[in-house]
Formats: C-alpha cells, sequence, structure tokens
C-alpha cells in the first residue's frame, strides 16, 4: 500500500509504529520525546501519526490540535484531515473552508477532498455544488475506488440524465467497455438523450464501431429512434451520414437491421413531410450508405433508389457510386416485380391526393385494380373504322355489345349478370371529352370465361385523326393486342404506320391480326393469295406476328374452335413483371395529371373570381335597377293617390260652399227669427253631412279602387320585370338560387284601408252660424227685437238671405274639408313605406347574393392564394413521389 494511500485511510502512523505489543499511543509518545531531546529533531510526522490516533478513538479536538502545527510536505492532507475531523463534531462551516483552502499537487488529496466536499454537499443539499464536485473527482481519476460507478449511482438517483448520459458516453470511449454502452443504450431508449446533439455521440460510435460492430448498429438504431420526430431528426440523418463515410476498416458485420432501418426511413423521407431542399442535403449521402451497407442480394432496394435519385439530381451522387448501383441492378437478381412497393405508392399519391382536395378520377383507380387482377389477362382490340371489328366482337361474344361505329372505349368483361356503367375520370369545368371515360359493359360469356380474358375495344382507328386515337390511352392496360384487317384492303400505309407508333409506346407488347370479312373474297384461292400476301407484307414489319383469317358473318363451330386455338396459343397469361411495369405506368399518369389536374384547378378558380366578380357587377347593377324602379313606381302611385285626393278636394271646395247658399231659401217671414239661426246651422250641418255620405264617400271609394286596381297592375309590371331578372341571374348561375318575389299583400292592406276610411264620416256639427261674428250678432238681436212686428219680417228675411248667400264659406270648407281628408293625408304618407315593404324582398335577396358572392370570391381568392403558395410544395411531394417511382422502375429492370 502506497504512502498516498496511507494518507487518504489515515493509516500513516501505521508507518511509525508498526504492529507490536505496544499501544500506538505509547509507541507515537516514546518517538515523540525522542524528538524532542535532538537538537533538531523534527516532530511533525510524529504529531501528524498521533492525529490519526486520536481521530480512529474519536478523540476529534485531539487530533485537530496534533494537526494545526505541521509544517513538513504532510501540512495538506493535516488540512484535509483536520476538516474531516470538523465533519465529525458537525462544524461543517469549519470543514468546509479547510477543504476549499486545500493547494496541492497530489492526485489523491484532490480526489480525496472531491469526495469529501461530495458527501458534505449531500448533507447541506447542495445539489448543483455536490455534482460539480463528484464530476470534478471523476475526471480526476474515473477509476480511483469506483469513482464512475458512484457517480452514475448519484446521477440516477437525483434523475440527472443530463450528467448520466455525459458519464456513460466518456467511460464507453475511455474504456471501450460493452457494459458502459448498454448503460448508455439504455439512456438513449429511455428517451435521456434527445437534448444532445447528435454529433456529440460521434467518438462513441466511433469507438463501438471498432470494438464491437453489433454494439455500434444497436446505438446507431437507437439514436436514430430517439431523434426521430424531434427538431434534430435531420440533422442527425447528417450526422450518421458522416459518421458511416468516416469510419476506417472494413467489417464483416451484416448490418441488416441498419439497413432495413435506411429502408424505412427512405420511404419516410420521401412521403412528402420534407422539402426536396431539405432532402437534398441529406439523401445523397444517406442512399451512398444505404448501398454501401446492403448486402448484395439485398442491395437492388437502395440502388434502385441511388439511381432514381441521380436521375432526377444528377451529378448529386459520385459517378463511381452510381457505376456500382448501375451493376447492382443489373444483376437479374431473383426477387420480386415490386408489385406490392408498386401498389404501396399507388395508395399513397392517392392519400395525398385527398389530402390535397386533388382527385385522380376513378379510372385510374379502376386500372390498378385490373392490373391487379394476374388470372385475367387484357386484349386489345384495334383496327380501321372499316374492318368491320364491332361485327367480329360481337360475333365471338355471340351477343350484340357494339354499334358498327362506336366512338368510346368498352371494356368487356365476364360477369354473372349482365351490367352497364360508365368510368370517367376527372370532371373539370371545361367538360369531359372522349378521353375522359369509357363504358364498362358485364355480361355472362362463354369465350370470356373460358380464356380469362377481358376485351378492350377502342374506336375505330381513322388516318384523318392524325394518328391519335383512343387506344393510346389503354395501351398500357392490354397484355396484347389483336388488330383487325379487312381483307378487301388489308394492311395500308396508314395501318402500318398507327401501328409503328403503337409499338413504340409499348415494344414488348405481343401484336397478333385478324383478317376480317374473308366472306367478301371470291374463292378459296383468292382467300389463301390474300392470307398469304397480307402474312408477308406484316412480316416485314412484325416478323413475330401471327394472322388468323376470319369471317363475322360466318357462324361456324370449327371457326370458332381455330379462334380458340389462335388465341391460346399466341396470347400468354399476364406475366408479373409486365403488370408492374403497366402499374408504374398508370402511377407515373396519375402523378403528371395530378400537377395538371392542380394547375386547371388554379385556373378554374381564377376564371371563377373573375365571373363572380362580373356577377356582383351585375347584382350591384341590379340593386340600382330595383332602387329606381321602387322610386318611379313610388312617384306613380304616389301621384295617382294625390291626384284622386285633390279632386275629391276640389269637389268639396265647390260643392260645400253652394250647399250652404241654397239654405237661403229656408228663410221665409213666417220663420221665427229669434231661432231662424239655430234652425239654418242644423240644416246646413245636415247637409253637408248627408253630402259627405252619399256623394263623397262612395265617390272617393270607387275612385281608390280605381287607383288600388292601376297600382296592383303597376306592381304587377315591376313583379314581370323582377321574373326576368332572377332568371337571368339563375341561368348565370346555374341553379334557382335569386327568387324576386314581391309583396303583394300591401294591395290587400289597401283595400282594407280604403274600405275602412270610406265607410263613414263622423263630422261633428259645425258652428256656420252660431259663431259670434259682428253681422251674426246683429242679425240674431235684430231677429228677437223684430219678431213679433209683421211689417219688418220681410226686411228680415232679405237681410239673412243676403247674408247666407254673400257669406265666404271658404275658411269653414277648408276646415271640414281637412277633417275629412285626415285620414286619407295619413294613409298618403304610409304608400312610401308600403311600396318599399312590396320591394323588400328583392332587395333582401339582391343583397344577400351579393354578401354570398363576396364570400365566395373571398374563399376562393383565399383558396387560390394558398394554391399558389403551396405550388412549390405540391411540386415537391410530386417530385418526391416520381422520385420512389423511378425507384421501382430500376428495380423493375433487374428483374426483366
Amino acid at each position: 500500500m502506497t504512502a498516498e494511500t496511507k494518507l487518504s485511510k489515515k493509516t500513516f502512523y501505521e508507518l511509525l509504529a508498526p504492529e507490536s505489543g505496544e499501544h500506538p499511543v505509547q509507541v507515537l509518545g516514546s518517538l515523540l520525546l525522542d524528538e524532542h531531546q535532538k537538537e533538531d529533531g523534527d516532530a511533525s510526522d510524529i504529531r501528524f501519526a498521533q492525529g490519526e490516533v486520536y481521530f480512529h478513538h474519536k478523540d476529534y479536538e485531539a487530533a485537530i490540535f496534533k494537526w494545526e502545527h505541521i509544517t513538513s510536505e504532510l501540512d495538506q492532507w493535516a488540512r484535509k484531515n483536520m476538516a474531516d475531523a470538523y465533519m465529525e463534531l458537525g462544524m461543517e462551516a469549519a470543514a468546509l473552508d479547510l477543504y476549499k483552502s486545500i493547494e496541492t499537487d497530489s492526485l489523491v488529496l484532490k480526489i480525496e477532498v472531491a469526495l469529501q466536499l461530495f458527501s458534505l454537499y449531500l448533507q447541506q443539499e447542495k445539489q448543483d455544488a455536490a455534482v460539480l464536485s463528484i464530476k470534478k473527482a471523476v475526471a480526476l481519476d474515473p477509476d480511483y475506488q469506483n469513482i464512475a460507478l458512484i457517480a452514475r449511482a448519484f446521477f440516477e438517483e437525483h434523475q440527472d440524465w443530463e450528467n448520466a448520459v455525459e458519464l456513460a458516453a466518456n467511460e464507453t470511449i475511455r474504456t471501450q467497455s460493452l457494459d458502459w454502452a448498454e448503460v448508455l443504450q439504455a439512456y438513449i431508449t429511455n428517451g435521456y438523450t434527445n437534448r444532445f446533439e447528435p454529433s456529440y455521440f460521434n467518438e462513441v460510435l466511433a469507438a463501438m464501431y471498432h470494438v464491437s460492430p453489433p454494439h455500434f448498429e444497436e446505438l446507431v438504431l437507437s439514436l436514430w429512434h430517439s431523434y426521430e420526430g424531434q427538431p434534430s431528426y435531420m440533422p442527425w440523418l447528417m450526422n450518421v451520414n458522416n459518421v458511416y463515410q468516416s469510419l476506417d476498416g472494413e467489417q464483416s458485420h451484416s448490418w441488416r437491421k441498419l439497413s432495413k432501418r435506411h429502408e424505412e426511413t427512405y420511404l419516410q423521407l420521401t412521403g412528402g413531410a420534407y422539402s426536396v431542399k431539405e432532402l437534398s442535403k441529406v439523401l445523397p449521402g444517406f442512399l451512398v450508405n444505404w448501398l454501401s451497407m446492403s448486402e448484395a442480394n439485398h442491395a437492388i432496394l437502395s440502388a434502385a433508389a441511388v439511381l432514381a435519385w441521380n436521375d432526377l439530381f444528377p451529378e448529386s451522387i459520385s459517378a463511381e457510386q452510381v457505376y456500382r448501383a448501375e451493376n447492382l441492378v443489373s444483376w437479374k437478381q431473383n426477387i420480386t416485380a415490386g408489385l406490392e412497393e408498386s401498389l404501396e405508392l399507388f395508395d399513397s399519391v392517392k392519400r395525398w391526393s385527398l389530402e390535397n382536395e386533388v382527385e385522380i378520377g376513378d379510372q385510374s383507380n379502376w386500372m390498378v385494380q385490373e392490373l391487379l387482377d394476374l388470372h385475367t389477362r387484357h386484349l386489345l382490340v384495334a383496327g380501321a373504322a372499316s374492318s368491320g371489328k364491332s361485327s367480329f366482337i360481337n360475333s365471338v361474344l355471340d351477343e350484340p355489345v357494339l354499334g358498327e361505329e362506336s366512338s368510346t372505349v368498352v371494356i368487356v368483361r365476364e360477369h354473372p349478370e349482365t351490367e352497364i356503367s360508365e368510368v370517367k375520370a376527372i370532371r373539370e369545368p371545361g367538360g369531359l371529352t372522349a378521353n375522359d371515360r369509357f363504358i364498362e359493359y358485364r355480361l355472362p360469356s362463354e369465350f370470356l370465361s373460358r380464356h380469362g380474358m377481358t376485351m378492350i375495344d377502342s374506336p375505330g382507328f381513322n388516318s384523318r385523326l392524325g394518328g391519335r386515337n383512343e387506344v393510346h390511352h389503354y395501351i398500357n392496360l392490354a397484355d396484347s393486342m389483336l388488330f383487325i384487317l379487312s381483307a378487301n384492303a388489308p394492311f395500308t400505309a396508314q395501318e402500318s404506320e398507327f401501328l409503328l407508333r403503337i409499338r413504340d409506346l409499348a415494344p414488348d407488347m405481343p401484336i397478333h391480326f385478324l383478317l376480317n370479312k374473308m366472306d367478301t373474297v371470291y374463292g378459296e384461292e383468292e382467300a389463301n393469295r390474300v392470307l398469304l400476301d397480307t402474312e408477308e407484307r406484316i412480316h416485314t414489319v412484325f416478323p413475330e406476328a401471327k394472322v388468323f383469317a376470319y369471317s363475322s358473318h360466318y357462324k361456324s363451330s370449327r371457326q370458332l374452335e381455330l379462334f380458340d386455338d389462335f388465341i391460346e396459343k399466341n396470347f400468354s397469361p399476364a406475366r408479373l413483371d409486365d403488370r408492374v411495369a403497366k402499374l408504374l405506368f398508370v402511377i407515373r399518369t396519375t402523378i403528371t395529371n395530378l400537377l395538371d389536374t392542380r394547375l386547371e384547378h388554379e385556373r378554374s378558380l381564377e376564371k371563377s373570381i373573375v365571373w363572380n366578380e362580373d356577377m356582383v357587377s351585375k347584382l350591384n347593377g341590379a340593386i340600382h335597377q330595383l332602387e329606381d324602379l321602387e322610386k318611379e313606381k313610388t312617384v306613380e302611385i304616389r301621384r295617382y293617390f294625390h291626384t284622386v285626393k285633390e279632386e275629391i278636394r276640389q269637389d268639396m271646395r265647390m260643392k260645400i260652399p253652394e250647399m250652404l247658399r241654397s239654405c237661403a231659401k229656408l228663410v221665409r217671414e213666417d220663420s221665427d227669427f229669434g231661432k231662424i239661426h239655430l234652425q239654418l246651422n242644423e240644416e246646413m250641418n245636415s247637409r253637408i253631412k248627408i253630402y259627405i255620405d252619399d256623394t263623397v264617400l262612395p265617390m272617393y271609394r270607387d275612385s281608390l279602387h280605381e287607383w288600388i286596381s292601376s297600382s296592383h297592375d303597376e306592381l304587377k309590371v315591376s313583379q314581370a320585370h323582377l321574373d326576368e331578372m332572377s332568371s337571368g341571374f339563375n341561368k348565370l348561375f346555374e341553379s334557382d338560387r335569386v327568387e324576386l318575389s314581391c309583396d303583394f299583400k300591401i294591395a290587400d292592406d289597401w283595400r282594407r284601408d280604403v274600405q275602412r276610411m270610406t265607410s263613414g264620416f263622423q263630422l261633428d256639427e259645425v258652428n256656420i252660424l252660431m259663431r259670434h261674428t259682428p253681422s251674426q250678432l246683429l242679425l240674431k238681436s235684430a231677429g228677437k227685437l223684430i219678431n213679433a212686428i209683421a211689417q219688418n219680417k220681410t226686411m228680415m228675411v232679405n237681410r239673412y238671405t243676403q247674408y247666407i248667400e254673400n257669406e265666404d264659406y271658404s275658411e269653414l270648407t277648408e276646415d271640414i274639408i281637412s277633417k275629412f281628408l285626415l285620414p286619407f293625408d295619413v294613409f298618403e304618407k304610409g304608400i312610401d313605406r308600403d311600396v318599399t315593404i312590396f320591394f323588400s324582398h328583392p332587395f333582401s335577396v339582391l343583397k344577400q347574393t351579393v354578401e354570398e358572392t363576396h364570400t365566395a370570391i373571398s374563399a376562393k381568392q383565399s383558396k387560390l392564394l394558398d394554391m399558389k403558395n403551396h405550388l412549390s410544395t405540391f411540386k415537391e411531394s410530386l417530385t418526391l413521389f416520381e422520385l420512389r417511382l423511378r425507384q421501382y422502375e430500376w428495380m423493375l429492370l433487374g428483374t426483366r
């Protein structure tokens, strides 16, 4: 045991007082006495040893006393021991000061002080200080008294995972111990390493790569999983690329798990969640690493991914790696042709299209399902319009399925029940074209069932179409083609040119021929000549093609037997790799169409916005027209009503004064002039009332009913105008959206009000001759005085008559008229409101339609802006789908 070890255990005294019969105290005491007797004696070591003995016997004060005056090289150890004694005495502050005051070059003493401080800080519950102390001790010597294990236990107990991870990583690098690697693995698995930058673990990974590749692989996979879904995920992928490329030395380890993880991550990265810009920083290195760790017999997936990326982003991967990938793909490896992968890609595209509101259409789904049916072969039947193609199909199926000149593709398949349906592509604002739909005809058919076949009938080929034909859209659905020729003009130059284009589009698709209308050729010898001549000309272009002579009008079991044999010999069942290739073509077409559809949606939105803005202008114009119409009708109806009312007013102004003056005839010489004024006043009131009740009110009632009838007619004219307006808008909207019905109930309200106002008038008695005017007072007074004088009655008659006939009744008349016309005046003031009510619903509908159209414009503008802002993202997603598509195309190349 070294001296420093004895000092750390406080057994230095054993060097001075070895085990003997005497107690160390006695031995050390004797030594101290001897040392004092020396002239130059130095008792520091003996005092130091005595302090240790006292400490072990818990005489801490004596021990401190002994250590206080140590001046030898043991002075720093003495200070440490004094601090230990203070700790035992519970004097933590004094101990702490002493520990901090120690200055030494001794590694052991430094570690011991750090450990003691660690214990002290734990007692004081100073977590941070304790952490610093134990980390300092570990940094000085991790192997000293299992400090690293002590630190690990401390960190785990206090769930200080950051320091625990740091300790495990450092110890793994230092010791290259698999035990520490497994500790770190556990921390990673439990998610304690997420806060660390990915590059933090590079040294650990490098160490494990050389020590234990399996542990290296497990550490990488654990870190991979821990960073997945975190902001540091992409930095992790870039970092692991660099780590793998920086490792030296060949390893015989099979990286199957890591290769599988690359495959899964590749599918995840290319799923649309990341931009091409982000991926361009990661994928080149990622793919190269994947290729490097893939075993030769499983490397086609990674090799195809490398080549696919290089196709889309040339020169981003080194030529050496591309060459290696090409070699791997070129090997005809015994693997599946990628049907499941291709189908998964199509499903991904379909899900993505739904999420992005860009439908792929029914046809793509239908074609994919057809291609997945490997038990049914698809025979594409094509031919010139005059070849008798439809008659041939009808004769083979023994069913009049097709007309003579069908302009639509018809898919004929075997089914227990006869059913006809239309399969459409995406419907765009411009409508459907012939390319956008086809007919699926299902029927019971022995021929189709016998051969496990579905027939695709395309419209007759016509050279005037410039060689384009519906057949081009279905080549990649067909396993083979049967081209129908007419025996009257077989294999024309136009037919040859057409078929050469077909071969360019589908070079591997078998093409055979049926020479139809053989019944029109006279004689067997001529028929053989036509057949041989046709075969010779066909073979110059299609050497492997077979020709079958046929007559649609000649029903013969022998002909059908021979044709069955022709079908079985020359039209093979569907091949898996061919169907995969066709499926990939459908996916490529779908991806291309999605961008076209998206751009068409944008154009449609732009057109719709312009159209809706135009509709807003039209609607606002209609509102202005309606405002003008309302004002016009209000003026007309009020003017008419006012005219009727003024006519009544004028009549009353004329008739009432005449009526009152006519009352002068009632004054006679035998009248009682004392009461004549009362009698005349009563009679005048009576005549006015009779005039109003019997003349004015009936006349006014009739005039107002005529006014109502005329107004109603005017309002009906307005309604007719609005009906025409709403019809125009509904044609533009292509729906019954605008309904401008007016409220004709106001006419009924007017009739009710007129009936009420003209049913009677309560006129309060008017003081016509009972007023206190000078003239009336004079007549009343004179009448009372002269009533008994006969010779003066003639004079009174004359006076009264003259007064009545010459009196000005205009003020009185106006007063009566005002009272009579008061309800009609009120009614007239309400006409404006009534006409407004009449037109209120059309106004409301038009304004609401304007608001709805503005809302639609705003929504479409927002949608359009969002689409334009995310167009680059949309294109990038399609690019990633194309990347996977190219990968599967390269994989398919390796199986053909």
